[in-house]
């Protein structure tokens, strides 16, 4: 296997120039997420047409214009699952990628398999098979093996040519801007999500109000902090369950707070102060400041409701040729029914994600027709690949 490394300042001009001259470029890291605050990145891999680079961001070299090659808007960047490279590129450059392929992503608009592995994906499109022998590998440890080396350069080498077979399928089916507007709005959704706090995603706060809220808000503002001081994953630091408990109980006393089972750690003693700091802060909270969960009080959709339109999507992704998990989730279906129960002002919220853009047209506009009645999903033949059939409903009568 054929790549160059690049581990000293003398050799990153090679690389540069080498993207520089390039219109469509391949983008992989290594790195480790499992005892971090944030992914540690161990390389870097590079591929153009003609060549492959690996870069060593632990070795003492400056790659701020490096990373500045990538959010280039006359250049593609071509990945496999990337939401880890955007956001390492993101960091570095604070910018999107402007012309960001997912050859996973394509791969789910063209119909196949999603989420597609990167070696079942190869072999699909490119016929090539590819060994998996470094999956759990240390990647910081140094120096690396020249299996490590080998592995990380497959998994760049082929992006610029699958690039080309996958374009070349989408423009066949029209669907090529379908995957440039989603990369879009998937890099935005993604960095928001990177930026705003994340307080709102703990799980058993949904029934929470008011003070409650703000305890939960105060103690992830703490975990967090502490767990970039010390480089930790945060829910090592307190776990989520244990937030919502403390936001239940709502005590500020030390003792009743050591007393909740799960804070009995040696560790977590230390930390009983700062805990009834947060929870004090939170029940101190101005009024006029307290947190909220904005769709907590609209009407929901009842269980059946959300099952009939879930299969009612699928039959829709059927009938398209495109794979239902890249057109959406169970979630995306409950927020478009929530949004059509409730008569949600577009001009003041935005658009579910089914009725945004292609999906809009494609199943969206569809599923509203059964949702209201217009059209039914029936059983033509039970025997068939295809059993369901799409028809006019019959005009509704009450006897």
């Amino acid at each position: 296997m054929k790549y160059c490394l690049i581990d000293n300042a003398d050799q990153l001009p090679q690389v540069q120039v080498a993207i520089q001259s390039a219109t469509v470029v391949g983008l992989d890291t290594e790195f480790v997420a499992e005892d971090c605050f944030r992914p540690d990145l161990c390389l870097v891999q590079v591929s153009t047409e003609n060549a492959v680079f690996i870069v060593d961001p632990r070795a003492n070299i400056e790659l701020t214009e490096f990373w500045r090659l990538f959010v280039d808007p006359h250049r593609t960047v071509v990945v496999h699952s990337g939401r880890e490279e955007i956001l390492f590129v993101f960091r570095q450059t604070g910018q999107t990628i402007p012309r960001l392929f997912d050859v996973q992503v394509a791969l789910g608009i063209l119909g196949g398999e999603y989420p597609a592995s990167y070696a079942n994906l190869l072999n699909r499109i490119l016929g090539v098979n590819l060994e998996k022998g470094e999956t759990r590998t240390d990647w910081r440890r140094r120096p690396l093996s020249a299996d490590q080396l080998d592995y990380a350069a497959l998994d760049v080498l082929d992006l610029p040519r699958l690039h080309t077979r996958l374009v070349n399928e989408l423009e066949s089916l029209g669907r090529l801007q379908w995957l440039h507007d989603d990369l879009e709005r998937r890099q935005r959704e993604l960095i928001d999500t990177h930026l705003s706090e994340g307080w709102q995603r703990i799980g058993g706060i949904q029934s929470m109000r008011g003070r409650q809220l703000a305890i939960v808000r105060e103690l992830w503002r703490w975990r967090e902090r502490v767990a970039e001081q010390r480089d930790m994953p945060a829910r090592r630091v307190l776990r989520d369950d244990l937030i919502v408990e403390l936001a239940k109980r709502g005590s500020a006393d030390p003792k009743k707070i050591a007393n909740i089972r799960g804070l009995h750690h040696t560790g977590l003693q230390r930390m009983i102060p700062d805990l009834a700091s947060c929870v004090a802060n939170g029940l101190a909270a101005d009024e006029l400041r307290l947190p909220w969960l904005g769709n907590s009080k609209r009407n929901r959709p009842l269980p059946l409701l959300q099952q009939f339109l879930n299969a009612a999507m699928a039959y829709l992704c059927r009938c398209n040729r495109i794979a239902p998990s890249i057109v959406g989730t169970s979630d995306d279906v409950r927020e478009l029914i929530t949004y059509w129960l409730n008569d949600v002002d577009s001009d003041q919220e935005p658009l579910p994600s089914l009725l945004a853009g292609w999906r809009g047209e494609l199943i969206g506009q569809p599923l509203y027709e059964i949702f209201s009645g217009q059209k039914a999903l029936r059983v033509n033949n039970p025997l068939d690949d295809m059993p369901l059939v799409l028809c006019d409903a019959p005009p509704y009568r009450l006897e």
